[in-house]
């Protein structure tokens, strides 16, 4: 018997990448149940609950990153049954559906929404608690923010983005070292980083319990280091002291201090730390430990030499001598265009030059010279014929050299450069030199999260008109982030002491025991599902050939094979006609 092709079952191919593992992540949390307990769905509002619509977004940004005016039109090419159960369409999940999803956010309130976001993501998992990483960033928006009163304010501020010309709100999270979010705030756009760090010493004692932060090391940027932020740090009533770590900022005095007290010792004052990863080419430390008072009370001071000096100190160096130079050469030529009636004003005008300009990288030799100049008429008018011309005047003029700072004046830049120093209110009992370093070092942890925030591909520059919806949106965009660091977080934590690692797209060997999680996501990119009608219904099944590495990421996560084959239930959607 020979089939027809009309007697051949219809099979599509649909590429469906990494969004039923992101779903998957997000049930782990408990994600859309905690924000429906906030704002839970109205009869006027829509079919599909204000979680489930928040989750949409979320899979939106994590897997194809596009903007969030086109989130409909992302959905009319998923498989919105498979991901949010039968009766669920792609015109749920339209602009004016997502609007009033972040009105409602708005609504029960951003850091009510924030704090049960960050409880979710801690929930399937134990934390460190050890070291703490905190930090913000901003977002330029070009838009035209509207003035809305108690809410955020979308202005300019110091922008990080480098657009100062341009309004902005900021982002502000804690980390613990695995990347996993403890805190989350979205801020006004001109909220300095000295008057945050304060806010969150503050809020951490709402949203924790003494005994959780008593284990804890705050550990931030040199904002944090202000009379009003160390004073914040030490316990209210029955609360322990915050533990700290923090970098003293290079324009304290006592920096210079410190610095200059280090480099005087001997070497075995120096405690000599090597390399902290194993990696060719990384850099090389040594620490020179102290204790000095800052605000009347003593604090443990780390000087931290390195010999790899960062390229920014190097440039600052250089920008630092050329402006030097320059201004240098301004006020010798002003001086030398002076001319003085006797030795002595000259030798008085030179010292003078000379004393005010010892402090500086260059150095000036200067001397008097004596010289004539050709005398002036005492009468008006031109001269008469055979008039004698008026005798030569003796005056006495200055002549300066500059000097480019010498070797040794340079090397000892250098090493100045080198070298920063860290503070803290942490015993040397409790935590050695070396890993107070790694602790503070492990700060790239937060600012990696907001590199990931900020990749082009993840999300563009905000353009929503009401500024509530903005701060609702930056609420949504920690989520995402708080979603992708759990995923991040399971694969790197079950592939510990594995024996193969995880090749990783794009070929050239690229092979890693410790994966981003944005190289495991284009892993998943790849992944196609066939679709087949089979007696009227819809079935799913792996095509014969598909990413070989797909099974063991599913393990790592923790997952099974059938979140791509097995459509959800329906529970997220609810009928407004019940």
């Amino acid at each position: 018997m020979t089939l027809s092709p009309k007697d051949l079952p219809d099979i599509q191919p649909v590429r469906i990448g990494s969004t039923p593992v992101i779903r998957q992540l997000i049930d782990k949390m408990g994600l859309i149940e905690a924000i429906d307990k906030l704002s839970s769905v109205k009869e006027k509002d829509c079919n599909v609950s204000v979680g489930t619509r928040v989750a949409a977004m979320i899979i939106n940004q994590l897997s194809h990153r596009k903007a969030l005016y086109r989130v409909q039109e992302f959905y009319q090419e998923q498989d919105v049954e498979l991901l949010f159960g039968a009766g669920t369409k792609a015109s749920d999940f339209n602009d004016d559906a997502l609007g009033r999803a972040l009105d409602a956010l708005h609504d029960a309130g951003i850091e009510n929404v924030c704090k049960a976001a960050v409880q979710a993501v801690q929930a399937p998992i134990d934390l460190t608690w050890k070291g703490l990483h905190f930090d913000t960033t901003s977002f330029v928006y070009t838009g035209q923010p509207k003035d809305e009163e108690d809410v955020l304010k979308i202005v300019r501020g110091y922008s990080k983005d480098h657009r100062p010309d341009l309004p902005q709100f900021k982002l502000g999270m804690g980390t613990t070292p695995e990347g996993i979010p403890v805190y989350a705030d979205i801020l006004n756009g001109n909220q300095d980083d000295k008057t945050w760090n304060k806010h969150v010493l503050n809020a951490l004692t709402d949203w924790y319990d003494p005994e959780k932060l008593e284990q804890a090391i705050f550990i931030s940027d040199s904002a944090l280091v202000t009379q009003a932020n160390l004073e914040a740090t030490k316990g209210q009533e029955n609360q322990p002291d915050f533990q700290f770590l923090s970098r003293l900022p290079e324009n304290f005095k006592l920096a210079k201090t410190l610095k200059a007290e280090a480099l005087e010792q001997d070497q075995d004052q120096w405690e000599e730390i090597g390399a902290l990863v194993k990696r060719k080419g990384a850099a090389s430390y040594r620490i020179y430990p102290a204790k000095a008072k800052l605000n009347g009370k003593t604090y443990r001071f780390l000087v931290v030499q390195s010999d790899h000096m960062e390229a920014q100190k190097e440039k600052t160096i250089q920008n630092n001598l050329e402006k030097e130079q320059r201004s240098w050469h301004k006020d010798q030529a002003e001086l030398e265009s002076q001319d003085f009636a006797c030795e002595a004003d000259a030798e008085e005008a030179l010292t003078t030059f000379l004393k005010n300009h010892r402090k500086g990288y260059h150095t000036f030799e200067g001397t008097v010279v004596r010289d004539e100049i050709p005398g002036k008429r005492q009468k008006r008018g031109r001269p008469k014929k055979g008039e004698a011309p008026p005798p030569p005047v003796t005056v006495y003029r200055v002549r300066l050299t500059l000097h480019p700072p010498s070797d040794k004046q340079l090397e000892a830049l250098r090493q100045q450069g080198a070298i920063f120093i860290l503070v803290t209110n942490v015993a040397k009992d409790d935590q050695p030199n070396v890993e107070l370093l790694k602790a503070y070092k492990g700060q790239q942890t937060v600012e990696n999260r907001f590199r990931f925030l900020k990749n082009p591909f993840f999300v563009g520059r905000v353009f929503l008109s009401k500024p509530r919806r903005v701060e609702a949106f930056a609420s949504v965009m920690m989520i995402s982030t708080m979603v992708y660091s759990l995923f991040e977080y399971l694969i790197r934590k079950n592939m510990e002491g594995a024996s193969e690692p995880l090749n990783q797209l794009g070929g050239g060997g690229r092979r890693s025991f410790h994966p981003t999680g944005e190289s495991v996501l284009e892993l998943l990119d790849t992944v196609d599902i066939l679709h087949m009608e089979i007696d009227g219904q819809r079935r799913r099944f792996f095509p014969k050939h598909y990413e070989p590495q797909l099974p063991r990421i599913l393990d790592l996560l923790e997952m099974d094979a059938s979140i791509f084959t097995e459509p959800r239930s329906s529970k997220g959607v609810e009928n407004r006609h019940q």
